[in-house]
């Protein structure tokens, strides 16, 4: 099956589009764009990453977090650190802060030299 280029340009185009809705503080018309894409080919972990922060935007923090651990999932690495991040401070937001700590300590930051 040959990927679909036109698609995963018209992707890439509304994903910048989102993004300039984030950054113009309107969650709800990023997320309009996001759940209206169709297939996302290489972009699932840049979208869902969008789509947690459009929630979380909207104080949503529990769809935040599925959205960021969406974001960690797809990542082409297995534990994207600003998905995990993210989805812990979502957790902390919605005051479940032994998750938060969990997610954290999941980070590979943790388990680094660096980290300690």
């Amino acid at each position: 099956m040959q990927p679909d280029v036109a698609q995963w340009i018209r992707v890439s185009k509304r994903l910048t589009q989102a993004s300039g809705f984030l950054e113009l503080g309107l969650p709800e018309q990023a997320l309009a764009v996001l759940n209206n894409l169709g297939p996302t080919g290489p972009f699932e972990a840049q979208v869902e990453l969008l789509r947690g922060e459009a929630y979380r935007r909207q104080q949503k923090f529990q769809e935040a977090a599925v959205a960021f651990r969406a974001a960690a999932e797809k990542s082409l690495s297995t534990r994207d650190r600003q998905a995990l991040m993210l989805m812990a401070v979502c957790f902390q937001q919605s005051s479940k802060v032994v998750e938060a700590l969990r997610r954290l300590a999941q980070s590979p930051d943790a388990s680094s030299p660096e980290a300690k």
